[in-house]
């Protein structure tokens, strides 16, 4: 999968998976309702993050390790691996879905039900991974990072283009002072505490694995610090400027809703067409749309792989690419089935699969980030001392707050999420001698 070791390239290829489509929707409807707060609660904690990233890499960093045999070499067990595994596939159950409201706002909604549309985007979207994983081979990262670059070019383009038709409306100022209500200090509590890491966490993809992946290839010369800072500058950018497009569109339909996803799924394209953008709203949701699948392209590589490894039996080398073709197949059709089997409960019972999933995936992420950085609570000699000392102000306050997170579940009552979040790491926790037993049968 990498064959490219140099530091720029892998840094954006890095920042290809952190910006996704919860930085152009989440992040800017975190900070909208939280402000200036939420913004540096934000900031503090990918900062402290970014040791947490790079010493995952270093974990594996010229071992050669696969994910689940980097657990079970280190540490006598799989199930940190097998929970990567369980909840990369909830991610990959909705983040479609959620690729797909754009798609959405971009088909003729009269002739067919959003739901329908909902079903097809996921279509669309799993054949695009599954022919990226199964295809791709050396050309996956390239498809990451002209990802990226397009998502970038839009945002820009988008960004621009909107101001100036602001300015030509003389709607500046009032721009100028929705701006500086989003900026304003509301104060600090433990909730926006809470959902301003769990978005950061999931917005730099710790927790899911996929790190210790790209550890096991980077080279000797490779700095892990130096593609963990450029990746979180450049998503947390990238965040800023959707941030930024949403204001503006906001001060242009004042009265429009800024609530969860409204802003991104109503406000932002109703407003683009009324200022004379269709064009721009069509590149910037397809862009959308494609940031989706790279985020998606390691975690469907993760469960890739430790399926593969837990499943193989000793092969020829020249059979391992036909293996690893159907491993891909395999997972990528199950999740699929799942996928649409979400949209169906959506549309018949109305439950919002996403929030419930969302929440699950969300609050098991900051822990999954200290499953990523074992090695430090293990004292292995392999980690420098720099990256020890880095690591434990983010482990300590990851573990806070996801205990908060937890708390925060049972005190409202999110009884689903919090079933499945019990049922998965229970699954995870099953002893690797059962997965390996079954899946080899």
């Amino acid at each position: 999968m990498f064959n490219r070791n140099r530091l720029w390239y892998i840094s954006l290829v890095v920042a290809a998976y952190m910006v996704g489509v919860s930085n152009l929707w989440k992040f800017p409807a975190l900070v909208l309702k939280y402000g200036l707060g939420g913004l540096l609660s934000y900031i503090l904690v990918v900062t402290v993050m970014v040791p947490l990233i790079a010493t995952a890499m270093v974990s594996t960093k010229n071992k050669g390790y696969e994910l689940a045999e980097f657990y079970s070499r280190e540490f006598n067990t799989v199930w940190p691996a097998m929970a990567f595994f369980l909840f990369d596939i909830i991610l990959l159950l909705y983040y479609p879905i959620v690729s797909g409201w754009f798609l959405g706002r971009l088909a003729p909604t009269e002739l067919l039900p959003p739901d329908v549309w909902s079903a097809a985007a996921l279509l669309l979207f799993f054949a695009l991974l599954t022919i990226t994983l199964r295809k791709g081979e050396n050309h996956t990262m390239d498809v990451m990072v002209v990802s990226l670059v397009i998502a970038f070019a839009a945002l820009i383009l988008v960004s621009w283009s909107l101001y100036s038709r602001i300015e030509t409306m003389g709607t500046t100022p009032v721009f100028k002072n929705q701006l500086l209500q989003v900026l304003t200090w509301r104060g600090v509590s433990s909730r926006m505490l809470v959902e301003m890491a769990k978005q950061a966490a999931y917005s730099v993809g710790i927790g899911m694995g996929f790190y210790l992946v790209l550890g096991s290839f980077l080279s000797e010369k490779t700095s892990p610090v130096k593609i963990a800072t450029v990746g979180v500058i450049l998503d947390t950018l990238a965040g800023v400027i959707s941030t930024l497009i949403m204001v503006m569109a906001i001060s242009v339909s004042p009265s429009a809703s800024i609530q969860g996803n409204a802003v991104v799924i109503s406000t932002l394209p109703e407003t683009l067409v009324t200022v004379g953008m269709k064009p721009a709203l069509y590149f910037l949701y397809l862009a959308f749309f494609f940031a989706a699948l790279s985020s998606m392209i390691p975690l469907g590589e993760v469960v890739t792989r430790v399926l593969m490894e837990l499943s193989r039996k000793p092969l020829n080398p020249r059979r391992l690419p036909g293996f690893r073709k159907k491993s891909v197949l395999l997972v990528m059709s199950f999740t699929l089935l799942l996928g649409l089997s979400m949209v169906a409960v959506r549309g018949y019972t109305g439950l919002d699969v996403i929030t419930v999933l969302d929440t699950a995936a969300e609050t098991f992420i900051l822990f999954g980030a200290i499953l990523e950085v074992l090695a430090v609570l293990y004292g292995k000699s392999y980690i420098p001392g720099a990256f020890k000392v880095g690591s434990y102000p983010g482990i300590v306050s990851l573990f806070i707050l996801g205990t908060l997170a937890v708390w925060g579940m049972i005190a409202d009552r999110n009884l689903i999420p919090l079933s499945i979040l019990l049922v998965v790491l229970g699954l995870a926790l099953i002893p690797g001698k059962f997965w390996r037993k079954h899946l080899q049968a």
